[in-house]
């Protein structure tokens, strides 16, 4: 599978289990369809990088910007930045829907911050360590 049909397939089937976690919570097969599609990504950005490291165009590093961006010049190297933004949107978003059922935050109020992470990410995980601070009266997690 080329790397532009694997971006799009991840674009679109990333709504799965998002709309799992807003609209099924409580659903028994939740979290792991949640877990499992961040760990499939997860899998995939490796593949892609691997197949980018062999191959023959392989350039740029992360010691510098100029060398981030010729890193990123590469599809596959853009497409494992995208999948690394999707599987920890994801797996933040599935740990923000198992840590607010386990302290009764009720999902109503977890559902601002589902969205905001799966668009924004830090922003949805400050929103919701907010609404968590206001339950427990503590910033730490755990």
């Amino acid at each position: 599978m080329s790397s532009d049909d694997f971006y799009w397939y991840a674009s679109v089937l990333i709504f799965i289990p998002w709309a799992l976690l807003i609209f099924a919570p409580r659903w028994q097969y939740t979290e792991p369809i949640a877990f499992g599609s961040a760990v499939v990504l997860l899998l995939a950005a490796a593949i892609f990088t691997i197949q980018y490291l062999v191959g023959a165009e392989a350039g740029g590093s992360l010691r510098s910007l100029d060398g981030l961006t010729n890193l990123f010049r590469s599809k596959e190297m853009l497409l494992t930045g995208w999948l690394n933004y999707l599987s920890f949107c994801l797996l933040v978003g599935t740990w923000q829907t198992h840590d607010a059922r386990q302290l009764k935050i009720g999902h109503i109020f977890l559902i601002p911050s589902l969205l905001l992470t799966m668009l924004t990410g830090p922003a949805g995980l400050l929103l919701y360590l907010v609404a968590r601070f206001f339950k427990t009266k503590k910033w730490e997690v755990g």
